[in-house]
């Protein structure tokens, strides 16, 4: 299913994308993401111009983005016993070792940083 997060995070990288190609690369139905697109752009959360299909991030979202960056990053470090899994955002990550692991976690708006480590 389709979440507004997925469709900001697809729309991160290219400045600006039109709708089909943002279909194909979110697995949707075009005419199901033209809605999606319309009541988004309607709020302002994106620009969609319908008549062009050209799809992208408006302007005060892209600077809410670079203030976040500029922040320093959220960090932890978790002990992850062997056997088990744990969920951070929206990614799994199991252990399957004999041993616990420690994971040292770095979280900034683009990119997630994880290290495994073992415990010592």
């Amino acid at each position: 299913m389709l979440t507004t997060a997925d469709l900001l995070s697809a729309l991160e990288e290219p400045k600006t994308t039109n709708v089909k190609r943002l279909a194909k690369k979110l697995e949707v139905q075009p005419n199901e993401l033209k809605e999606v697109l319309k009541t988004l752009s309607e709020h302002n959360i994106v620009k969609y111009d319908q008549k062009t299909g050209e799809v992208a991030l408006p302007k005060w979202l892209i600077n809410i983005d670079k203030k976040i960056e500029s922040i320093k990053p959220a960090v932890g470090e978790i002990i992850l016993p062997k056997f088990q899994e744990i969920r951070i955002q929206d990614i799994t990550i199991g252990n399957y070792t004999r041993d616990d692991l420690e994971l040292k976690i770095r979280l900034k708006a683009k990119q997630k940083e994880i290290a495994i480590c073992n415990i010592t």
